[in-house]
């Protein structure tokens, strides 16, 4: 189906829907939309949802006088009335922002009465209408009366599609803050583990210091125990061979355990970098959700 057809039958159902609302309205009957392109009647609809929210954004059809009024008074009407709509949309009723292809540009309705804006504006007096807190059972009440199968239907579509986009909008929500909360709860997991290697990495340190020190204390000894079978001319050649056998052991020892140590420190070094890594993604993610 064309744009235009679809713009058609949406203007034939809200035409259809403003001609059965209740008389006590004192709506004239309207055969297009560029009808209400002066704002009078959506006017006396939204009194009637509302009396008290729109009654200082009323357009009074005494001021207009029995002429057509200006291009520029009808759009200063009109722009004073959709500021109040779509504060009430949004603010009083909660049903979401709104955007730019449901924003109605005013000037085009009152400069040339543009159907395709008009649609727009009372769209929005439909669906303001239908979620009053007050008024909606006797809107729908008046929308379900409507004899005109194929304009009831576009009317109740409309009402539909709006409701899906506003919970729409708020699963969307509701994922955003599932998402940050599972971030929150990575990053903080993620910072424990790194606590604990941070402690682990100190202790590794710590022990390598103490082995170090060790080592040199064995450098040390094996040193003097060189001298002293140098200097003791009357030991042994097994006695010799025994005591370097008995060093050199030490020594390799010692030399063993400092390369363990150094393994251990490169892995524990490789894990705090993953883990600084995984941390800034993250907290880059978490940014570009926000």
């Amino acid at each position: 189906m064309s744009t235009m057809a679809v713009l058609g039958s949406t203007e034939k159902a809200l035409v259809t829907w403003i001609n059965s609302l209740p008389v006590s309205l004192g709506i004239p009957p309207i055969s297009s939309l560029s009808d209400v392109a002066d704002g009078i009647s959506l006017s006396k609809i939204l009194l009637d949802i509302d009396k008290e929210y729109f009654e200082f954004s009323a357009i009074d059809p005494a001021s207009v006088g029995e002429e057509r009024p200006s291009f520029i008074a009808t759009v200063r009407n009109l722009k004073r009335l959709y500021k109040a709509l779509s504060t009430y949309y949004t603010d009083t009723l909660h049903l979401g922002a709104l955007d730019n292809t449901s924003s109605p540009n005013v000037s085009l309705v009152a400069k040339d009465g543009s159907i395709q804006e008009a649609v727009k504006l009372v769209h929005l007096v439909l669906l303001v209408s239908v979620n009053s807190e007050t008024k909606s059972s006797g809107y729908m009440d008046c929308i379900q009366r409507i004899s005109d199968v194929e304009a009831r239907n576009t009317l109740l579509e409309l009402i539909e599609e709006s409701k899906q986009g506003v919970d729409d909008k708020k699963s969307g929500i509701a994922a955003e803050y599932n998402i940050d909360a599972r971030i929150q709860s990575e990053v903080g997991n993620v910072l424990a583990r790194y606590e604990h290697l941070e402690r682990a990495y100190a202790e590794l340190e710590e022990h390598n210091a103490v082995l170090q020190d060790n080592y040199d204390k064995t450098k040390l000894e094996n040193a003097s125990l060189h001298e002293q079978v140098s200097v003791a001319s009357g030991m042994s050649k097994l006695q010799v061979e025994i005591a370097e056998n008995k060093a050199k052991s030490q020594i390799e020892y010692l030399q063993k355990e400092m390369q363990d140590l150094e393994e251990q420190l490169v892995e524990k070094d490789k894990k705090l970098a993953d883990s600084e890594m995984k941390t800034k993604e993250l907290v880059i993610q978490r940014s570009s959700l926000s």
